[in-house]
């Protein structure tokens, strides 16, 4: 483990004090002291915790509030009400920004023309959508209504778009005519969806983004700017926001060795609750701080620590529609500095993007003034980013760089390096925030409690801001979270971890064929069957490589029924790369495909993987 001199940081919202009372109390005293602090009540709940049908588990039982006026509503009478919210800045070099105000009224708005639509309460509510402000209030309008919001990230392909709508039968959808991102139109994606479905949907609402040119069939297809301008539909309507605590929240597809689409569902109070109390301790947010989390929204970090948990704070976040790499290096300290960043939410292969560039000439001399705290998560940090990070990136040698862990499941962070609380030595070190029951098992399910030692990461108890299930897949929930071990429950993170002699916590990555990143996860088998797919392949192997730059690396061999000249080769490697993305996106295309004549196997005719690793790792001189 790293070890860095002390770093002296003064918290400004949660005292360290204040922490180490949290983690004094019992789960129930704990639960209850942040669902008043954090919550407003329209009707108190009679239990915190209900545990009658494991496990299946209720927060908050019997409690009503309002999610509108709890996000938002509660800011109008008070010195927020005018405080930017959203800072938006598009990829083509649009600016927009929203006031608590503004974007209370446009919420407002899109409430109306939803409800005029025919949504209602328990409805899904599909979002296939750039990082815009719009998203956001999309998501904020159905969580308002008791809409179920289901984003799914604007890079997978229609195909895949089509099975999450089988899936989750969305009667509305809302996107947007297209993206900066991308030559094909969104909504040009999305009509190619529909036409693979058995079912007709009620609505697509399309955001006028790019000004492209797309296909808009009558009564069903309707302008965003129409719905909450039009008074046909943003009239004020009586529709009740009163939600009970334990309703669902939203749905997020997450990657796995599952082939079928897993949906995971989140619950309303709980979650709320986590996502605010969480952005406090980790980020210590105060009314002059901007905050830019690069995570996208489609992501669980989008939505706990984009959207929900910051503006229940107030705080004011910044939005960027593109994302941060080697190429546009410059944006990224243009934003840092253009609009005073103080604290950045992001992963190690965005910092190592800009690492690389920097150490060109065209960006040496750039570093922020401005940052006062990083958080970083998705991947473990290595020596020479962090180093860099605080020589280089900033040049201040004291900032506080948190290391974060959570996962779509956890709903938010529950271990990390809080900064300036109690027993904290250096910004390297991880422990469970207060409530997190974490433990190490064996293959058994029997504690490891040698330090050092890896095993498995599962948590003793539940969580606020767990799933509440699988969408449609109830044995899929209990098998794969809950019923792992005979002689104890627990919930199966699926990540490796150990704890060192004291106390803290060092994850290993996933012990699944899943690679987590900060940009989501990636499943392996569910890329190998893509490739598999292809006529001409007979056989391929995906592993992943730790790469100096990149972080990681995902590299596929793969074994064509026929070896011929190199122009065949050519071919065949666009070929694969067009199927993958056309059959689960872009985002899961591996990063290098490589052919061989064979693919290495052990006695017991198993891929020989840890061999391939080595091979890839010769071939990219690492």
């Amino acid at each position: 483990m790293m070890a860095h001199p002390k770093i002296s940081y003064n918290r400004q919202q949660i005292s360290a004090e204040q922490y180490e009372q949290y983690q004094q109390l019992s789960h129930k005293e704990l639960f209850a002291a942040l669902g008043e602090k954090y919550l407003l009540w329209e009707q108190p709940y009679r239990k915190v915790f209900d545990n009658m049908a494991p496990p299946h588990y209720r927060w908050y039982v019997g409690g009503k509030l309002n999610v509108y006026h709890n996000l938002l509503g509660k800011h109008l009478g008070t010195d927020k009400c005018n405080k930017a919210a959203l800072i938006w800045r598009g990829v083509n070099g649009q600016e927009r920004i929203y006031t608590y105000q503004t974007l209370a009224y446009e919420v407002r708005s899109l409430i109306n023309g939803l409800v005029h639509l025919g949504v209602k309460k328990g409805d899904m509510v599909l979002l296939y959508m750039p990082d815009l402000p719009e998203t956001v209030v999309a998501m904020l309008a159905c969580a308002s209504i008791g809409a179920i919001h289901v984003a799914y990230h604007m890079a997978y392909s229609a195909e895949s778009l089509a099975q999450r709508l089988r899936h989750c039968g969305a009667k509305y959808i809302i996107t947007s005519d297209g993206t900066h991102l991308r030559t094909r139109p969104l909504k040009e994606v999305v009509n190619e969806a529909l036409e693979r479905i058995d079912y007709e949907i009620n609505h697509c609402i399309v955001v006028n983004h790019t000004g492209q040119q797309v296909l808009m069939r009558p009564q069903r297809d309707i302008w965003y700017n129409d719905l909450i301008t039009d008074p046909r539909y943003s009239s004020e309507t009586s529709v009740d926001l009163l939600r009970h605590a334990d309703e669902s929240l939203f749905m997020i597809y997450t990657s796995t060795k599952s082939k079928q689409p897993r949906g995971v569902v989140h619950g309303l109070a709980g979650y709320l609750m986590w996502a605010q109390f969480t952005t406090e301790v980790l980020f210590d947010l105060s009314a002059q701080d901007i905050f830019w989390n690069t995570a996208d929204l489609s992501w669980i970090n989008g939505h706990t620590y984009g959207v929900y948990g910051p503006l229940g704070l107030g705080a004011t976040v910044f939005m960027y529609a593109g994302s941060i790499s080697y190429e546009n290096t410059n944006c990224f300290f243009d934003y840092l500095d253009k609009f005073n960043v103080t604290v950045l939410y992001t992963n190690p292969s965005l910092l190592r993007s800009v690492m690389r560039a920097k150490s060109t000439k065209r960006y040496l001399n750039r570093t922020s003034n401005s940052l006062r705290l990083i958080g970083c998560g998705g991947e473990s940090i290595s020596e020479d980013l962090y180093d860099w990070t605080q020589h280089e990136l900033t040049n201040k040698r004291t900032l506080p760089i948190i290391k974060i862990w959570g996962q779509t499941e956890t709903g938010g962070c529950l271990i990390a390096g809080v900064p300036g609380v109690q027993g904290f030595e250096d910004d390297t070190m991880m422990r469970t925030l207060p409530g997190v029951d974490a433990r190490v098992v064996d293959n058994d399910g029997k504690l490891v409690k040698k330090p050092g030692y890896i095993g498995r990461l599962v948590l003793a108890s539940p969580m606020p801001s767990m799933l509440q299930d699988l969408y449609r897949d109830e044995v899929g929930y209990q098998q794969t979270f809950w019923n792992k071990f005979a002689d104890r429950t627990y919930f199966c993170t699926g990540d490796g971890a150990y704890f060192d002699a004291d106390g803290n916590l060092t994850l290993t990555g996933r012990m699944d064929n899943v690679i987590s990143t900060g940009g989501g996860r990636r499943s392996i088998d569910e890329i190998e069957a893509s490739v598999m797919n292809v006529s001409r392949v007979r056989e391929c192997a995906a592993i992943v490589i730790d790469h100096p730059v990149q972080g990681y690396m995902l590299v596929t061999f793969c074994v064509l029924k026929e070896f011929r000249d190199e122009s065949y080769r050519a071919k065949m490697l666009r070929d694969i790369r067009e199927h993958v993305i056309e059959d689960i996106g872009e985002l899961s295309l591996p990063d290098k495909i490589l052919f061989t004549k064979y693919l290495p196997k052990s006695p017991d005719n198993q891929i020989n993987r840890s061999l391939l690793k080595e091979i890839a790792l010769q071939m990219e001189g690492i």
